[in-house]
């Protein structure tokens, strides 16, 4: 079995999402985690992504989200990132959050892998 290098001729893409958001009716920190799980879960659930809460700790008026996709062409994941981004645009005009700054990339495995050689 080989992890390195040679055999792996398929593409692989990796799409990663940093999301800031303003919580301005949070008034603990439960109300931040109620937020920052609503939206976790339903990009879990409605776009098979991996979320993962950022941070910051110990503050309930704002969160930094990442989500992940992978995928075999850059296209695939342009659209499954519009499609979050659009999600959460919807989900933003019910009024809990604002969402200050979202920031997607889309790059190759053999992007990382060179970066990581030098």
């Amino acid at each position: 079995m080989k992890f390195e290098g040679g055999g792996l001729d398929n593409p692989f893409w990796i799409a990663a999402a940093r999301l800031l958001i303003e919580i301005p009716y949070a008034a603990s920190l439960k109300d931040r985690r109620r937020v920052v799980r609503s939206l976790t879960d339903g990009a879990r659930c409605r776009f098979a992504a991996s979320a993962s809460d950022l941070g910051p700790d110990g503050t309930h008026k704002t969160a930094e989200l990442g989500f992940a996709f992978c995928g075999s062409s850059s296209a695939e994941l342009r659209e499954r990132m519009a499609n979050l981004k659009k999600f959460l645009c919807q989900r933003e005009e019910e009024g809990e959050f604002e969402i200050m700054r979202f920031s997607p990339e889309v790059f190759s495995h053999g992007d990382i892998s060179d970066r990581q050689d030098k």
